[in-house]
């Protein structure tokens, strides 16, 4: 194939293998790019494979890929990135791998017991509810007599000669 004709062929056979894994086929877009088990030439479609295996959760396949990316690319960031991640993953005990699912568990629990605390739970453990007392318009009733006018006395010089 003419050097022209490569990178459309990679590009598709990128976007083929993407459209399996977000299907769920990550087997099928490793077949795809590693075609009758060879390893990919190019750096797009190795990055590709190393992060379906990944992702697949293959950590051993895996690392053997990001670590033969980084020996193409000495400065692949990334591949230095899941390299280390991996290496700590792996370096855990197994009981700690599956403490995030334990913790979803947990919440989830937690979720559903709040949900059928809000709802009043079952018919089997009643939930009192105090009544709330109902809310009327008051009536309008002046509690004393209105205050008496206040009168001022006359203090005008005509009315004070009068008096």
């Amino acid at each position: 194939m003419d050097a022209t004709g490569e990178p459309i062929v990679i590009a598709l056979r990128l976007s083929k293998a993407l459209g399996l894994a977000r299907r769920g086929m990550l087997r099928e877009a490793q077949q795809l790019l590693a075609a009758e088990g060879t390893l990919p030439e190019n750096a797009l479609e190795l990055h590709a494979l190393a992060a379906l295996a990944t992702g697949e959760g293959d950590y051993s396949r895996a690392q053997r890929l990001w670590r033969l990316l980084l020996q193409r690319e000495p400065g692949h960031a990334e591949a230095k990135r899941m390299i280390d991640s991996i290496e700590l993953w792996l370096s855990r005990p197994a009981w700690c791998r599956f403490i995030p699912a334990g913790l979803g568990v947990v919440a989830l629990v937690a979720v559903i017991a709040l949900v059928f605390w809000m709802l009043g739970g079952d018919e089997a453990t009643p939930v009192h509810r105090p009544e709330r007392p109902a809310v009327t318009a008051p009536a309008y009733a002046p509690r004393s007599a209105p205050p008496a006018p206040i009168v001022f006395p006359d203090t005008t010089p005509a009315r004070r000669k009068r008096q």
